[in-house]
Formats: structure tokens, sequence, C-alpha cells
């Protein structure tokens, strides 16, 4: 039986904004947060499927214009997900 499709190399596939670029090549950034805004960065990720940076990443293109704010569901699902957390 034959697979279709490419194969992948071994490991996870580099992560960057642009073909062929990683996160772990971008410059690093620490940060204190209120426990109410990382509580929204992490609902919201989890509401997009996105890791926290690139969130903060689509929030800095959406605040320029570059692109569209979140959809008025995915809004929801956040503000449900940070109700339901103590």
């Amino acid at each position: 039986m034959q697979k279709k499709g490419k194969a992948r190399g071994p490991g996870r596939p580099p992560t960057g904004l642009r073909p062929g670029e990683k996160a772990t090549d971008y410059r690093q950034l620490t940060i204190r947060l209120p426990d109410e805004t990382l509580a929204a960065l992490d609902a919201i990720g989890r509401v997009v499927r996105r890791p926290m940076w690139r969130v903060i990443v689509d929030a800095v293109a959406a605040y320029l214009g570059d692109v569209e704010a979140l959809s008025e569901s995915d809004r929801r699902l956040a503000r449900a997900l940070l109700r339901r957390e103590p």
C-alpha cells in the first residue's frame, strides 16, 4: 500500500511567520502582565489554536489595521473560556 503526499522529515516543522523561519531565531521579549491579561492571551490562543506569541503578533497587526481582528464567534468563545477559569 502506497502513502499519498510528501513524507515529512523527523521532528516538528519550523514555526516562524514566513517559510523557512524558526521562532527560536526571533528576538526574545520578557514582559510582566496582570493575571487577567495573561488568562485572556491563553484563552484567545486556545480558541484560534495558536501559541501566545502568534496571538500577540496578530494583535499588533490588527491594531495597525493590517489584518482583521478576531471574529465575533471567536470573541464569544474566548470570553466563555475566561468565565470558566477560576
